[in-house]
């Protein structure tokens, strides 16, 4: 796992009258390395159609689809896999009820990675880096040296586990968080001001400059 990993949060793309599908389109058109659907206020009924609705969109670019918190779901519409908190199910039930998934799982301290890097998920996300708007009770930020000892230490602990990092990253900032981790999760960078027309152009931007390649 290299480079962007995108999110569609959907109750940010509702507030702008924007169709997760049409959205996860334009993104997928930039082959990130993955895109995880995070419906926090949805209903299981409306966040698996959702989830159907981009699973085919995802398959067909050849990226991996995560189900945010719900493996259950996950696993109905067909995704790779499933991305988990601190407060979710833990990875090894996850892994035991849902063996098909890949999980990944998000940190916020040192306590955390530790136990995280003794489950083994398939990535481990961190953060958050930068201050966000997209969690309504986000942990402290950690900021980039926050970031940089917390990868030393799970990379110390599990070497090879692909590490995300995740919180307020803009175009502006990808690079240099880029440079520390395997890939990089975004929301608000990739949400367009107006309509549709310039996410596919900020996708491949982010995730070029993620990869060192701009």
């Amino acid at each position: 796992m290299r480079g962007l990993y995108a999110i569609l949060d959907i109750e940010a793309l509702e507030r702008r009258g924007i169709a997760p599908a049409a959205f996860a389109e334009r993104v997928l058109a930039a082959r990130p390395a993955a895109i995880q659907l995070r419906d926090k206020r949805g209903g299981a009924r409306a966040t698996l159609a959702l989830l159907r609705a981009v699973m085919p969109l995802a398959a067909a670019a050849g990226v991996p689809l995560f189900a945010n918190d719900r493996p259950d779901l996950a696993l109905l519409a067909g995704c790779d896999g499933v991305h988990v908190g601190q407060d979710d199910l833990p990875v090894a039930l996850v892994r035991s009820a849902f063996p098909s998934l890949r999980v990944g799982l998000s940190t916020h301290d040192a306590a955390q990675v530790e136990q995280a890097c003794a489950e083994a998920p398939d990535y481990l996300a961190v953060g958050p880096i930068f201050a966000t708007a997209s969690k309504e009770n986000p942990s402290p930020v950690i900021g980039m040296d926050g970031l940089r000892a917390l990868v030393r230490r799970a990379r110390a602990a599990r070497p090879g586990l692909p590490i995300v990092a995740i919180g307020g990253v803009s175009l502006e900032t990808a690079g240099e968080v880029g440079s520390i981790v395997d890939a990089v999760a975004v929301i608000g960078a990739l949400l367009p001001e107006g309509g549709l027309s310039a996410v596919e152009e900020r996708a491949r931007a982010l995730h070029a400059t993620i990869l060192g390649e701009r």
